[in-house]
């Protein structure tokens, strides 16, 4: 609905979303650094003073600003405002012409960009699970399956997901992949259900077992259960990790890292490591979700952000299936239309 409407606005009234966003800006860079000198603000926010002093009296007018000696401070009405905008300053920024220009160059689905870099500012590493949730809740259906991989990022996607009138069913996408426990497919798979009011399913398959436990574990019922689910799933939720960290997060060997610096990865995504030419070049052996399995899926929602992992993205958009839906921050959209 909000979407919509906002389209609309941006047809027929830009300059109230010119308006909302400019407002928008001020108040958080108050909120960031109040209280603050009008002089100051303005540098700041690359403004005259004479164009900012009339957006200071406006909002000094509605109270979301309070103004003294010690300078310029939010109020909690301007706390509250900002957080109500949050979302829809979100969904204004996905549509912009940064979006616009990926989506010709690369031919995904769709992207969704927040603005900044999720390095410098942990609010934004909220903002892309919270995106992602929106997202993911307007696309669920009666009888939706949706496959979860592993990490912190898709940890968050469960503090922002509502619950839903729709019966949908979470199935973890991998096994454990040495993961701590709140951050592995299982868990997460749990909460998300949780959170939606739907069903999840568990695989009793942990990674890097021998030949014989792995082909043991194939054949057992529950686990061959999730590996048809995973594969009939309509969605699959995920995060690009860069290689290294993913690698020591998961406690790998030192064989498997010798591996990984030899054929140089820079990325990674669900047990599967990849280097800048897009090439897979280790991959954990799992009876979970597989790469070819993807293509067939009605979207795949994959979330990065921060500098530090803008070229395991770019090395991911060689191999990304033409059914992904990017959420990235700005750092990451401007390195990828830069990138030849």
């Amino acid at each position: 609905m909000w979407q919509k409407l906002l389209d609309i606005q941006k047809r027929i009234a830009p300059e109230i979303i010119m308006e909302l966003q400019k407002r928008s800006s001020i108040l958080k860079q108050i909120d960031s650094h109040q209280p603050i000198g009008r002089r100051t603000l303005a540098r700041q926010l690359n403004m005259t003073e004479r164009v900012l002093r009339k957006e200071v009296d406006t909002l000094q007018n509605l109270d979301l600003i309070v103004i003294d000696k010690k300078g310029i401070s939010i109020s909690q009405a301007g706390i509250e405002a900002l957080q109500d905008l949050s979302p829809f300053m979100t969904t204004l920024d996905r549509r912009t012409d940064l979006a616009r220009r990926l989506k010709e160059k690369y031919a995904l689905q769709d992207f969704f960009i927040i603005r900044g870099d999720a390095d410098d500012n942990p609010e934004l590493q909220q903002a892309l699970p919270k995106l992602m949730a929106e997202e993911l809740q307007k696309m669920l259906f009666d009888g939706a399956i949706i496959s979860v991989a592993g990490g912190s990022t898709m940890a968050n996607v469960g503090n922002h997901l509502k619950t839903v009138k729709e019966h949908v069913l979470f199935v973890p996408a991998r096994g454990g992949l040495g993961e701590e426990i709140v951050n592995q497919a299982n868990s997460i798979a749990s909460r998300l259900a949780m959170a939606a009011g739907g069903e999840h399913k568990v695989l009793y398959a942990p990674d890097n077992v021998g030949e014989n436990v792995f082909e043991s574990l194939k054949a057992e019922p529950s686990v061959m259960e999730v590996a048809e689910l995973n594969r009939q799933s309509h969605y699959v939720i995920h995060g690009i990790g860069e290689a290294f960290t993913m690698a020591h997060r998961r406690n790998v060997s030192r064989e498997t890292l010798s591996e990984l610096e030899e054929k140089e990865a820079v990325g990674e995504a669900f047990g599967y490591y990849f280097n800048a030419c897009g090439d897979i070049v280790s991959k954990v052996r799992t009876i979970g979700l597989q790469l070819e399995d993807l293509e067939s899926k009605q979207a795949i929602l994959a979330v990065a952000g921060g500098s530090s992992k803008k070229e395991a993205v770019g090395a991911y958009m060689k191999i990304a299936p033409k059914n992904t839906m990017l959420f990235i921050d700005e750092t990451i959209a401007q390195f990828l239309l830069d990138s030849k």
